[in-house]
């Protein structure tokens, strides 16, 4: 504080002259005029005024030389500039006994009287010339210490004086030291260093470790003698004079820098790599980026610098892999054989139930030579049946079965497997809408590219018109198009219904297998011979199912959304027990445009002209929904996918092995795959069970046996990797094909009644047979006419077992429960369980009821692969056990 800016004393001579009249005033301001006693005579005032002055006189001058001592007064008696106002002065003259009332402090009267003593106010005059003259004392030999014998070991806490000056004096003295003793330090290291440049780098290392800890240790131990925004400051400056000194490009550092690059060189040279791979900026970017570090160790060094390795390599390498996939992906579709003929495509458009497909199929069957693309191997097979009936040659082509009949000039297959390299006369794709599902769409770009025929014909919705616009342009072909419409009328029903109000010809839909299974078994209660269709059934089984309902050898079905595609059935109402389906513990509702695809499936020509949608009345605004749904039209879909393929995986690889570079894994070249932008409309398909695949395969060949191609090919095997048997049985396959070992087939126990067992079996054995077919029975070694003839009855005895009346079964020990059960366990293990666990939490009590039965495996006495496929070090953790187990009437009695 200046001087100038200090509050100074009242004048006291001339108040001493107005004391009587200023005495008058307080009388008639504070209404004492009827006991004046109240207020000190102006004698008394007098006496008190003059000690005020020699006290304020005193301070005055001790704070005009020494302004910062004036906090201490404020602290020890209140605030100086308050003292020294003329009203404060007064009101201590004639009212107070304190010189400090507030606090107290400073007594000069008779308390019990009242009076003016005038010993004690000599007493605080005396007191307050010893307090002045004891602070500037203590602050001028703590001055003396700070000028004239600083210690830095000395802490603040311990000088006389503590007022701010003296604090900031000895911090700004300290940080000079400390700043100055830093630097002298680094100069010293500086010297050392570069005294040592040619000898060992452990050498150069201790050096430059020593000099850290010896500065860490310094500003460690004034840590608590500094503010901290003054150490840190301090910190930051010499922070600065060491990355000056010590970091590239500094003198010295470059130095390091020249000696150290042969050696950095050699590791190139030790991982076969060019010299150049790093390039001088790249190199002093790595150098800048270790700081410091730069003088550490050669293990340290190499580390980092394999890192840079790394990330160079993966740079250059995705750069010259995005570069081809650029080139690729921005016009594929120029690339195809296709494009020698100018193509006619002909968009057969409608719902479901108008008779496009039928159309379509009307003109292949007039061509010498065509091929139906379908989007399942159960529409593949019944248009198999359907052309070889009418006396068109066919061969059956899908993954898991190949059905060749000599000189046959059509083809009937799933999408996947189009044959691009042959040339028809007419090609029909089915469900061209697909042409946008995020995990398969890319089989349909794929297929409405490449085929090469004069004439294409695509069935599908309304909802892919402008992608179909698009993609023809951009092939150069011409587009016609056939519109359809209903062939039987489809309405709303007025009521919703109960369980109980089913009649024949009835479809009830669901959207799980534990309620497609539940509801069949309560239908079969009501007296209903039922049909069931869920996604797990192989297409066998479900168009064994589909028969029994056409022909009526049942009343009512049980479906899941599997029958909106690919199923054709004589419905009559379509029922939907709930308009909301459950993935990954979310109840998520069902869109408008999958209740207008399931709906749409009620009704058939010539059989039943009016087709009805309902739903159950436990299902909430279900009517006004379905309603909604069947007057909302289908919403232009935007994204046509496209996936990677072999072909451009190998040659992503060529140009990496050309630059010298290492190949990418299957996996991180579906991950760059997945970071590509397309030219719209084009999307990426959802890689992401792809990718946990080829990972598998990549784990398995360790050994680096397998091929590219074979790499790619198990990357692409219809794996259900919500399924853990099946996942399981992937893997034991894998692990054998990669270490060059016969795939053996193990048969299904085809008497089994455990429907768990065959669905998950048969699903197995239709991954065998793909796997085998695609690498044309390569290690795969088995009896093809046994294997078939296994499977197929296995799947006669699933469907037996489907078709038979289901009984609810307890999911711990088998024994039939009620039919109006809501458990999934009978009473008897209920109890069990219950004593288990009050046993628990005994102490000493037995881990489990040492009489609980267990249940091994998915049920059945027979498996669906080799014993050991579960040894695999794959794990998904346990499999949730659901809430009931199904069996048969049947199956129960023989319990």
């Amino acid at each position: 504080m200046n001087p100038s800016e200090i509050q100074r004393p009242i004048d006291f001579s001339s108040l001493k002259l107005l004391l009587d009249a200023e005495r008058k005033a307080i009388i008639r301001v504070n209404a004492f005029s009827e006991d004046e006693n109240l207020v000190r005579s102006s004698h008394d005032a007098s006496v008190i005024l003059d000690s005020l002055a020699t006290i304020q006189l005193a301070l005055d001058k001790t704070f005009t030389a020494f302004p910062a001592l004036i906090p201490f007064f404020n602290q020890e008696f209140g605030f100086y500039g308050e003292f020294l106002n003329r009203g404060v002065v007064l009101e201590i003259c004639f009212l107070d006994d304190f010189l400090f009332p507030d606090k107290e402090i400073g007594l000069f009267t008779d308390l019990e009287t009242g009076a003016l003593a005038i010993d004690k106010l000599k007493e605080q005059e005396l007191f307050f010339l010893q307090w002045s003259s004891d602070i500037v004392q203590a602050h001028e030999k703590t001055q003396n210490l700070l000028k004239e014998k600083f210690d830095s070991e000395i802490k603040p806490k311990d000088f006389p004086c503590q007022c701010n000056l003296c604090l900031g004096e000895f911090r700004n003295r300290f940080r000079d030291i400390i700043f100055d003793e830093s630097m002298e330090l680094i100069k010293q290291t500086h010297k050392d260093l570069e005294d040592s440049l040619n000898s060992s780098s452990r050498k150069t290392e201790e050096i430059f470790k020593e000099f850290q800890k010896t500065l860490d240790k310094k500003f460690f131990s004034i840590r608590f003698k500094l503010k901290r925004s003054v150490l840190s400051r301090i910190e930051s400056q010499i922070k600065e004079r060491v990355k000056g000194n010590f970091t590239f490009p500094a003198p010295l550092a470059k130095q390091r820098a020249d000696l150290l690059k042969p050696w950095f060189q050699g590791l190139l040279k030790s991982q076969a790599l060019r010299a150049d791979l790093i390039s001088d900026h790249e190199f002093e970017r790595f150098l800048t980026l270790l700081g410091t570090n730069l003088w550490r160790g050669e293990y340290y060094l190499d580390v980092e610098f394999s890192k840079l390795i790394k990330s160079v390599l993966a740079f250059k390498r995705k750069d010259i892999s995005a570069t081809i996939l650029k080139r690729y992906l921005g016009e594929f579709w120029i690339h195809s054989r296709a494009r020698e003929l100018t193509r006619r495509i002909i968009y057969h458009m409608g719902p479901t139930n108008s008779g496009k497909t039928y159309h379509a199929v009307q003109e292949l069957c007039q061509v010498k030579k065509g091929c139906y693309l379908a989007p399942l191997r159960l529409l593949a097979g019944e248009l198999y049946d359907t052309l070889t009936e009418r006396g068109v040659k066919t061969t059956l082509l899908t993954g898991e079965e190949v059905i060749e009949v000599d000189g046959a000039t059509h083809y009937s297959s799933t999408i996947e497997m189009a044959r691009f390299h042959e040339d028809f006369d007419c090609c029909v794709i089915d469900e061209v809408q697909m042409i946008s599902d995020p995990q398969r769409g890319w089989a349909w770009t794929r297929a409405l590219v490449n085929m090469c025929a004069p004439e294409i014909h695509i069935c599908g919705d309304p909802s892919v018109l402008k992608l179909i616009e698009q993609i023809v342009a951009l092939c150069g072909d011409t587009l016609e198009i056939r519109k359809y419409e209903r062939m039987c009328e489809l309405k709303v029903a007025p009521a919703p219904l109960r369980l109980g109000d089913l009649e024949r010809s009835d479809a009830l839909i669901v959207f799980s297998r534990k309620n497609a299974l539940k509801y069949k078994a309560e239908i079969e209660n009501l007296g209903f011979r039922v049909s069931i269709v869920y996604g797990r059934l192989g297409p066998e089984v479900r168009r064994e199912q589909a028969r029994k309902f056409d022909a009526e050898e049942t009343d009512v079905i049980v479906s899941t959304d599997a029958i909106a595609m690919g199923m054709n059935l004589p419905i009559r109402r379509i029922i939907f027990s709930t308009l909301t389906k459950h993935i990954d513990d979310e109840t998520i509702p069902i869109t408008l445009s999958e209740i207008k695809q399931i709906a749409g499936r009620a009704g058939r020509f010539n059989r039943f002209p009016i087709g009805e949608v309902n739903c159950l009345t436990k299902v909430e605004n279900g009517l006004n929904l379905i309603r909604e749904a069947l007057q909302t039209e289908l919403p232009q879909k935007t994204q046509c996918m496209v996936g990677p393929d072999l072909d451009i995986f190998t040659q992503v690889n060529t140009a990496l092995r050309n630059n010298a570079l290492p190949e990418l894994t299957l996996s991180e070249f579906l991950r760059l795959f997945n970071t590509m932008t397309f030219q719209k409309p084009f999307f990426c398909v959802d890689l992401k069970e792809m990718i946990e695949l080829a990972e598998m395969v990549e784990e398995a060949d360790s050994n680096k046996i397998l091929s590219i191609a074979e790499i790619f090919g198990l990357a692409c095997a219809p794996v259900n990797l919500g399924l853990l048997e099946h996942v399981q049985y992937y893997v034991w396959i894998l692990n054998h094909f990669a270490k060059e070992l016969n795939v053996d087939f193990a048969p299904i126990e085809p008497e089994s009644n455990d429907i768990d067992y065959l669905e998950t079996s048969i699903k197995c054995v239709e991954l065998y047979q793909w796997l085998a077919r695609h690498f044309n029975f390569k290690r795969f070694e088995h009896n093809e006419i046994f294997l078939l003839e296994n499977k197929s009855k296995a799947i006669e005895k699933l469907n037996k077992l489907l078709s038979d009346k289901i009984v609810l079964t307890c999911a711990s020990c088998g024994v039939a429960l009620p039919d109006n059960s809501q458990f999934g366990i009978c009473e008897s293990c209920f109890a069990d369980r219950r004593s288990a666990r009050f046993q628990r939490g005994r102490r000493g009590g037995p881990a489990r009821h040492q009489g609980a039965p267990t249940r091994q495996g998915g049920g059945g006495s027979g498996q669906a692969r080799p014993q050991n496929a579960r040894r695999t070090n794959f794990n998904r953790g346990p499999r949730p056990a659901g809430p009931k187990k199904f069996a048969t009437a049947k199956s129960r009695s023989r319990r």
